[in-house]
Parts: C-alpha cells; sequence; structure tokens
C-alpha cells in the first residue's frame, strides 16, 4: 500500500486495503523504532482514526502509566479542565502531535482511554499507592496501616528518574527490599480475600481498577528485584521481563470489558516473538497477546528509510545518566526491512512472507526474523524529531 499523507485529519480511503487484513481482529498494536518522532504520531493518529470509525474499534492503550492514565481517560471521555499532560509518563505529553491524538480522542466520544504500564516511568510505586490509599479510605480502612508502611519504604527509592531509582533501590538493605515486597504481596492477598466486601462498599469497576493498579505495584517491585539481581552478575533475571508482562495484563483487562484495543507501544514492546537479547528469550507485551489471541492480533511496526531519530547517549551530567539527542539516519543496510521497503512515498507492507533479519531501533537495528515478529510494517521514507 502507497499512502496519500500521513495528515491526520485527511481522507481515509487510501487507508481502506487494510480492512481485509485487520478483519476481526480484537488488538491492533501500531509501533514505532523510538520515541519522540513526529511522523509516527502523525501516522498512528492516521490509523486510529481509521480503526475506530471504519472498523469499530473501542479503545485506546499506551505504553504510558497506568496510574497516571486514569485522570487522561477521564479527560479523554469528557471530564472538565485541560489537557492533563501529568497523565502520561515519560513526557509524551509534551509532544503536540501526541496531544492532537488525545483532543480528537475526546472531540470524536467514541473511544477510551487506558494507560498500560508501570507507574512513574518505573521509578515510583507512589503513584499507585496514593491512589490506593484514597480507595482504602472507602473499601477497606483496615488496608491503610499496610499502605502507609508500603510508602515509607516505596519513598526511599522514588525519583523523577528511572534510572536515580533503581541505585536508590539497590542501595537499600535486602531486608528493605524484602519488607517492600511482603508488604505488597500482604495486600494484594487482602484485597482478593476482602473481594465481595470491596465491591460491595465502591462497586465493581472502582474495586477492579484498584486491584489492578496494586497488581502494577507488585509487577514494579518484582522488576526491580529481579534487576537487581542481574546488576550482581545474574544476568538470567533479565528475562522477568515484568514491565511488558504488565502492559499485556492490563491489555487483558481492557478486552475483558469488552473493548477492541488499539495498542500505541515501541515497536520492540509489540514483537509477536520474544526478542533474543545476550542469549535469552525476553517475552514482550506482543509476544504475551499472541499466545492469548493468536491471528486476533495485528502487529504493525513503523519505521523510516531515512531522516533524523532520537536516540540515546551516555551523559554522565545528566539525572539518569542518558540524554536523548536527534541523530541523521544512515542508508539502510542490505537484509534489513527498511532497506526491502524503501520509497519515496509512505508505504504498508504484509511483511509475513519477506525475508529480512533486522529492523531499525532508534539509530541502530534490532536483529530479528520480522515475518515472525510483525504482520505488517509502515515505512517512511524520512522522520524527524518531535518536542519533548
Amino acid at each position: 500500500m502507497r499512502l496519500d499523507t500521513l495528515d491526520p485529519d485527511a481522507p481515509l480511503d487510501d487507508l481502506e486495503p487494510l480492512r481485509d487484513v485487520i478483519g476481526g481482529a480484537r488488538v491492533v498494536g501500531i509501533g514505532e523504532t523510538t520515541h519522540f518522532v513526529r511522523e509516527y504520531q502523525l501516522l498512528r493518529h492516521r490509523l486510529l482514526r481509521f480503526l475506530v470509525e471504519r472498523m469499530g474499534f473501542t479503545a485506546y492503550a499506551q505504553e504510558s502509566g497506568f496510574s497516571e492514565g486514569l485522570a487522561l481517560a477521564s479527560w479523554v471521555a469528557g471530564g472538565p479542565g485541560d489537557f492533563p499532560a501529568g497523565g502520561l509518563t515519560y513526557r509524551f505529553g509534551n509532544a503536540p502531535e501526541t496531544r492532537a491524538t488525545f483532543e480528537w480522542m475526546r472531540a470524536s466520544g467514541a473511544v477510551r482511554y487506558a494507560g498500560l504500564d508501570l507507574p512513574a516511568g518505573l521509578a515510583s510505586l507512589l503513584p499507585a499507592l496514593d491512589h490506593l490509599e484514597a480507595y482504602a479510605a472507602e473499601a477497606d480502612p483496615g488496608a491503610r496501616d499496610l499502605i502507609t508502611e508500603a510508602r515509607a519504604f516505596a519513598a526511599i527509592w522514588a525519583t523523577p528518574h528511572t534510572m536515580t531509582a533503581f541505585a536508590a533501590y539497590a542501595a537499600m538493605s535486602a531486608a528493605d527490599r524484602d519488607r517492600q515486597t511482603v508488604l505488597l504481596a500482604d495486600l494484594a492477598a487482602r484485597f482478593d480475600a476482602l473481594y465481595p466486601l470491596h465491591v460491595r462498599r465502591v462497586g465493581r469497576i472502582a474495586q477492579a481498577t484498584a486491584r489492578h493498579e496494586l497488581r502494577l505495584a507488585v509487577l514494579l517491585d518484582q522488576q526491580l528485584r529481579a534487576q537487581a539481581r542481574a546488576a550482581t552478575g545474574d544476568l538470567a533475571q533479565l528475562v522477568v521481563n515484568a514491565r511488558d508482562a504488565a502492559m499485556a495484563e492490563t491489555a487483558r483487562l481492557l478486552l475483558a470489558r469488552g473493548e477492541r484495543l488499539v495498542i500505541g507501544a515501541a515497536n520492540s514492546h509489540l514483537t509477536r516473538v520474544p526478542l533474543p537479547s545476550i542469549g535469552l528469550e525476553l517475552p514482550t507485551l506482543g509476544s504475551h497477546l499472541a499466545a492469548d489471541l493468536g491471528d486476533d492480533l495485528l502487529v504493525i511496526a513503523l519505521t523510516a528509510v531515512g531522516g533524523r531519530t532520537t536516540a540515546r547517549r551516555p551523559a554522565p551530567s545528566a539525572p539518569d545518566g542518558i540524554e536523548v539527542i536527534g541523530v541523521d539516519l544512515a542508508p539502510p543496510v542490505e537484509g534489513s526491512i527498511e532497506a526491502l521497503l524503501a520509497d519515496d512515498v509512505p508505504v504498508i507492507a504484509d511483511v509475513r512472507d519477506l525475508k529480512a533479519d533486522r529492523s531499525r531501533l532508534m539509530d541502530t537495528y534490532q536483529e530479528l526474523a520480522v515475518a515472525e515478529s510483525y504482520d505488517l510494517v509502515a515505512c517512511l521514507p524520512t522522520i524527524t524529531p518531535t518536542t519533548r
């Protein structure tokens, strides 16, 4: 398919060939080689419009915090006030193209939103625990002491930055890390045991939302535990990719509510098969959903031939030790999906029979079997960074 335009407001007829390919899929994932790229945001918005307006999809979920996303979900549903920029983690709300997508969602009234991800960019449990504290005041006052103690341990390592938060977590004593884990496990067991009381006091939707926030808090704790063990040399622990498991659990929650779901996330999260890395196979969001849904999942990776991308570089003076910069893309390398699909206009191709063994990842490449990893690939002739 050769696309007429990336303009989200343009007519959608050039996307009609996607109808038969998508068919009755319950989930469509729309990826990107990296975040903060203007053209990826425009095309994702356009594809979302097509899926909602012409194919009956009902919900959009993004690689962003679930807890923070509750405020944005309320705004999209018509709630008062201006766009809540804090409703998107990783500073995604700073990009005007992203904001335009959510403004269209709000105006359409036809699509609901949820964040998929762990809270605070993996840098804090506090957004989830803040919500749970307010929830427990009505649903389960007896849980408040557990939440208060869990907050005290979570506050030791919480920062606005992922890597500094991990360093602070790793510096905690093993006893303190274990106590945090036990407190979250005790809360989870209590919430499950008191489920009928919670539903009676606050209703099923509020109970399910709070229980999912608690589940994501547990998974963030487990992600940190695995990373701490890996940092001591036990690299096999990296296979415990609790972050992607968490995003998959959020998607399952939305599907159980009857949604037909569009997901926006990095290509590397959406691969239908686990990613190869340092001799391991790392389960991804896409591989979880492929195991659940089979052909009811369709994954569209977004990539580019040229232009300027965002990339990460070491920066000792930066809070996280890295900085995001703009980098010019070199021509596609042989064997890449970009070399196969290069064109002077945006194209979308069914790649399930194509032989390509790598795809762009920021300004480098991820080695993978493209035909097994994605169903479709949208390849753009050029890209540019957007506002961060």
